[in-house]
């Protein structure tokens, strides 16, 4: 079926919405996100993990070379 002059109109109008909508989402305004430190309470938590992390590796090696 050969497409008649509405459905050309019709298709020419979907592909300038979806190319509007494409370069909007590209270029359009945007508002970077800052990226903020840690508050000073989890930075101790995380040195915490990682000591009882090392702690851990550090008995896991011991039995380990034990047997």
């Amino acid at each position: 079926m050969a497409a008649t002059t509405f459905t050309s109109i019709v298709m020419v109008a979907f592909a300038v919405v979806v190319l509007t909508m494409a370069s909007y989402a590209w270029l359009g305004d945007w508002e970077p996100q800052p990226r903020r430190r840690p508050a000073r309470a989890d930075e101790v938590d995380v040195e915490e993990a990682v000591a009882q992390m090392r702690q851990a590796i550090v008995e896991y090696e011991r039995r380990e070379q034990s047997r």
